[in-house]
């Protein structure tokens, strides 16, 4: 089994580096090591950077697919980011969109969409308070 160190938590961000260069088996290996993360750590915003992924077959198509679907399912909100052109053309090709996911160009972009989402997800007051109490 391979150590993905590429998955970090920051607040309730995962952050997961896809490896270039993955085997089919290092492909789902790396899916289920994602989800176990989402549940271990509770994460709400799931972000997908796959800026060293330059090559994609339809197998690695499926896995971005499915990935973002599975996440969705638990509950999360999945950005993916860095996308390089022939990637866009495979999943383009096999007809695999990416409904209800944020795709941006570079990590800085996820960055900043994750933490516009963060701040639109904080309630000011929790339900049944008021400023005066």
């Amino acid at each position: 089994m391979m150590n993905f160190s590429s998955i970090q938590k920051l607040d309730n961000l995962l952050l997961v580096s896809v490896p270039r260069d993955l085997v089919d088996d290092e492909v789902i290996q790396l899916r289920r090591d994602v989800l176990n993360a989402i549940r271990q750590y509770k994460s709400q915003i799931i972000l997908l950077d796959f800026s060293r992924v330059d090559i994609c077959d339809s197998f690695f198509g499926r896995f971005i697919y499915g990935t973002s679907q599975m996440t969705r399912l638990m509950g999360a909100k999945v950005i993916i980011s860095g996308l390089q052109d022939a990637v866009i053309e495979t999943m383009v090709e096999l007809g695999m969109t990416l409904p209800d996911v944020d795709a941006v160009l570079d990590l800085d972009d996820a960055l900043a969409l994750s933490r516009s989402l963060r701040s639109a997800a904080v309630p000011p007051l929790a339900a049944g308070q008021d400023d005066d109490e």
